[in-house]
This record gives structure tokens, C-alpha cells and sequence, in this order.
């Protein structure tokens, strides 16, 4: 066998050290370039979730304290408060106490509407008294939230060249943070410092701790929205690809309605909007109801969407379509899904703050902004850097970045 030699030691950390440098450079370098559309993509994210609490804002209280009224009389009652020709179509039910019922209403059948952006109105109801609190429209997106989207998913640019450019900036973030643990990596016995930001840290030193602190705590939920962000802009490649290690077929359960809950239904033949509620609880368990839509004609089929137990109203959705009369038609609810599917169920929702509540809501906002810290903490290391060189003596070593 042939004797080690005195150098081979060595080598390894000086092949370490220049590729950690080439590695460095390339997360500076290309990270700078690439600023303005990181920070444009992540700020406006934050925004559409920022605007998607705006219209709870507004919502009158529901103040009548009891037991909820049958979902037949709040229907009943918000089709007499709008105009002839209009038609409540879904109960969206209050999701806790002192919120309103939300009576969705469709424009009337065979008008187009002078105003192309009215979709319709919502009704809100309080869910004991049956008492009309108040009337919205329905409208498309305006001018704001669709710039800001359009920022968001294709950086402005024209037809599906913008979203294949946001896609691939969503595979450059990932690389940065896959870079960025590299390059955080600590020492042996140093793990400790790799978490917290030095006490009375200043200068290149503080912005170095709070690029490398806040990148290490905030990851894995960087890297989930980047690799998200990259299956939103390529959802048929990204899937094709996931369904080479994860299954993807889905199995159909069968579904049943066990016989004490069919008793208690009054007409088989005309269930009221409650009782499809009841069906779809009793078929689907560990779930809660969300809204009921109901049909044109009395033995049509409700549409019933339930969210599943123990998450928030936002995570994936099942729906459990009940009719004619007590028929269970179809139930579409992710939980079944293969295990692939599922995983990209759960990142389309997550993606957009959903899935765990208010605080993941605000949670994520928050890192819609990692991209401005990262910026202006890289920035200012540089640029400290630089500076230093310029007023070192020779052959001094300046701060390792």
C-alpha cells in the first residue's frame, strides 16, 4: 500500500476554501443581478395575501347570540333583500362566533351587466337572527390587485414568458438557499453562533449575522416557497418529474352514510340544505362544514365543501356532492389523494400563506420580504468590504465574508 504523503493533509482544506470562495462569489455576484426581480416577487406576494383578509375587514358584526338558524331562512332572507331576477345561490357559514353568514348572489340569468367587473353581491346574514347586516358586490380584481398579481406571477412581462422567467427565478432561489446553507455552515464547536446574532455586533459583522440568522431560521419555509413557486409556473413538468419517485394514482374509498343519519333526514326525496350538510359530515368524518351550494330545482344536487379537521379553513378543500335526494353523487377530497398529489395539493395552498391559519398567514407575509433583508444585508457586507480594502495596509487580510 502506498504511504500517505506529508501534504494530502493539506489539500483537502485549501480544495474546501477555493470552492467555498468560487461559491461565495457566485451567491454575491449573481444574487445582486438578480435583486430587483427577488424583491419584486416576494413584496407583491406579500400584498395578495395582505389583500386577501381586506374583505373580512369590512364585514359587519353578527351580534344575535342563540342557536343558528336553518340555512333555508338565511337563504330566504337574502334572496328578499335583493332585486328581482337575482338568485342566492351558497351560504358561506360564519367560521366563529360573531362573523356573518355570506349569501353569495348571482346575476340575473340571460344579463350581461353594463359593469363587466360586477360578478355578482354578497349578502351578509347573522347566522341566528336571519337579519340582513349589510350587501357587497362581487367584483373581479381592479387595477391594483391585478398589477400587483401580474408583478407577482410574471413580473409584468407579456404571455407566458414572464411566468416561465418567475418560474425560473423560483429555481435560482432555491439554488441560493441550498448556497446559502453551504456557505453557513459552521465550524465544529461554533454551532451555537451559526443561530444568534452577536451581541453588540456592528458594522460588516452585524450584517453578516443577521444574512446568515435570518436565512437559517426562515429555510425551510424559503426553499418551500421557491420550490412551490416553481410548480405553479411549471405544473405539468414539475409533476411529470415528481411522479418518477412518488405515486400519483389516486384510489377511489367508497363512501357511505351510515343509516342512523339517513333516518333522521324528513324527505328523502327533497333534502333542505341542512340535511345535505348533515349527509356530508356523516359521509366524510373528521371535517367541518365551510359552505353549502344549492340547487336550481328542489331534487337537485348540493354541493357541500367541507375543510378537513384539524386544519384551517384554507387547506385543502373537500367537496361532497349530496343528491338526487340522499345519494351521495361524488366526494372529492384530497386526504385521498396518492401521496404525490397531495404534496402538491398542500404547496399550492401553503404557498399563498394557507392551510395552518392566521399566524402561517402572517407568517408568510413576513417572508415575502427575506428577499429585501437578504439584499441590503449581502449589499452592505460588500460594500464594507470594500471599503475596508481600500484603507488596509498591504498584505492585510480583510474579514472573511
Amino acid at each position: 500500500m502506498a504511504r500517505q504523503s506529508a501534504t494530502e493533509p493539506a489539500t483537502k482544506p485549501l480544495r474546501w476554501n477555493t470552492f467555498r470562495n468560487v461559491l461565495q462569489k457566485l451567491h454575491l455576484w449573481v444574487g445582486l443581478a438578480l435583486a430587483i426581480p427577488f424583491i419584486l416577487i416576494g413584496v407583491t406576494g406579500s400584498i395578495i395575501i395582505a389583500l386577501t383578509y381586506q374583505p373580512a375587514l369590512s364585514e359587519p358584526a353578527a351580534t344575535a347570540q342563540g342557536e343558528i338558524a336553518p340555512i333555508a331562512r338565511i337563504l330566504a332572507a337574502a334572496q328578499a333583500s335583493v332585486p328581482e331576477g337575482y338568485e342566492a345561490t351558497t351560504v358561506v357559514l360564519p367560521p366563529s362566533e360573531g362573523r356573518p353568514a355570506a349569501v353569495q348572489v348571482g346575476l340575473p340569468s340571460g344579463q350581461r351587466p353594463a359593469d363587466r367587473n360586477l360578478q355578482g353581491l354578497i349578502v351578509y346574514v347573522d347566522p341566528v337572527s336571519a337579519e340582513v347586516l349589510g350587501t357587497t358586490e362581487r367584483r373581479r380584481a381592479g387595477p391594483f390587485k391585478r398589477t400587483v398579481t401580474a408583478m407577482h406571477i410574471a413580473l409584468m412581462a407579456p404571455g407566458h414568458y414572464g411566468l416561465q422567467t418567475v418560474g425560473f427565478m423560483g429555481v435560482f432561489m432555491t439554488l441560493f438557499g441550498i448556497t446559502g446553507l453551504i456557505l453557513w455552515w459552521p465550524k465544529r464547536g461554533q454551532w451555537r453562533q451559526g443561530f444568534v446574532v452577536k451581541r453588540g455586533a456592528t458594522g460588516w459583522r452585524l450584517n453578516r449575522d443577521l444574512h446568515s440568522v435570518f436565512g437559517i431560521w426562515t429555510l425551510l419555509v424559503f426553499l418551500m416557497l421557491s420550490i412551490s413557486g416553481v410548480y405553479l409556473a411549471f405544473p405539468v413538468t414539475f409533476q411529470s418529474v415528481l411522479e418518477t419517485v412518488l405515486p400519483m394514482e389516486n384510489t377511489l374509498t367508497p363512501v357511505t352514510v351510515p343509516e342512523a343519519t339517513l333516518a333522521t333526514i324528513s324527505n328523502p326525496n327533497a333534502v333542505t340544505p341542512d340535511e345535505a350538510i348533515i349527509l356530508a359530515l356523516a359521509a366524510v368524518p373528521r371535517s367541518r362544514a365551510l359552505s353549502v351550494q344549492v340547487p336550481p330545482i328542489p331534487d337537485g344536487i348540493h354541493m357541500v365543501t367541507l375543510a378537513p379537521e384539524p386544519f384551517a379553513d384554507d387547506a385543502p378543500q373537500i367537496s361532497v356532492f349530496v343528491g338526487p335526494g340522499t345519494d351521495i353523487s361524488d366526494v372529492v377530497d384530497p386526504r385521498g389523494y396518492a401521496l404525490g398529489k397531495r404534496i402538491l395539493s398542500w404547496m399550492r395552498v401553503m404557498h399563498y400563506g394557507q392551510g395552518f391559519g392566521f399566524v402561517w398567514s402572517m407568517f408568510i407575509l413576513l417572508c415575502g420580504f427575506l428577499p429585501v433583508l437578504f439584499v441590503i444585508t449581502g449589499v452592505r457586507m460588500w460594500w464594507l468590504k470594500r471599503a475596508q480594502r481600500r484603507v488596509l495596509p498591504v498584505g492585510a487580510v480583510a474579514p472573511a465574508e
